[in-house]
């Protein structure tokens, strides 16, 4: 049956549907592609923004001030409280320290009273690597030397333990070791005064420059 004297046909009708139904997918299938894209471009952009992304160092500063606001909540002393916090060595004629593979000692600071007789540093290598490829040791000076007996050790050759030999300006130095060794070293604390400026540091070359921290003689 024809629908001429309308001008329009059922076969026409029929196919007419079929091409807005054509027309109607070609438009979502181009509005789902470009939909993704604009979505990839923007995770992109922002994927360095994104909530979860480094939150372990971004949370740091945050735990380390709940740990000092716990540890002052339990009553603890501002010394206890930075020895949390800041990595501080105790109060203590006998210390340690660690170093490991990733050239870092495990503390910023150490802390002895004026009233020993004698310190001894023990330092205890975590790593795994020789002495000769990932060495450490354990050198004390004033803070003003630090920098030219670190450099001077460099020409002292593994032989002298990266410390230069016969120089004043070293108040303590231990031998150089490797991966899961330990050495001590003591000295007298004459040679220190209460309140003096010291810094202590790995003279292995190159180490210098990261592995170092301040040594503090309290009263």
């Amino acid at each position: 049956m024809s629908d001429s004297g309308l001008g329009f046909s059922h076969n026409r009708f029929i196919g007419l549907i079929v091409v807005i139904g054509v027309l109607v997918l070609l438009f979502e299938g181009i509005s789902i592609f470009g939909g993704n894209i604009i979505k990839a471009q923007v995770e992109r952009s922002t994927s360095k923004n994104h909530p979860n992304k480094n939150i372990e160092k971004r949370l740091q500063p945050a735990i380390a001030l709940s740990q000092k606001e716990a540890a002052n909540n339990d009553g603890l002393s501002d010394d206890v409280v930075d020895a949390v916090v800041n990595f501080v060595a105790a109060d203590s004629c006998n210390q340690v320290i660690e170093g490991n593979d990733m050239l870092q000692f495990n503390l910023k600071e150490m802390v002895v009273s004026s009233s020993c007789s004698e310190i001894t540093v023990t330092l205890q290598h975590t790593g795994a690597m020789p002495a000769n490829v990932m060495g450490h040791n354990w050198v004390l000076t004033n803070t003003a030397d630090f920098m030219p007996v670190a450099t001077a050790g460099g020409g002292a050759g593994m032989a002298n333990n990266y410390v230069p030999v016969n120089d004043a300006r070293v108040i303590a130095a231990s031998d150089v070791i490797g991966g899961g060794a330990e050495t001590s070293v003591t000295f007298s604390s004459d040679l220190l005064s209460a309140g003096g400026d010291y810094t202590f540091f790995c003279s292995f070359p190159g180490h210098y420059a990261i592995m170092k921290g301040s040594f503090v003689v309290r009263d």
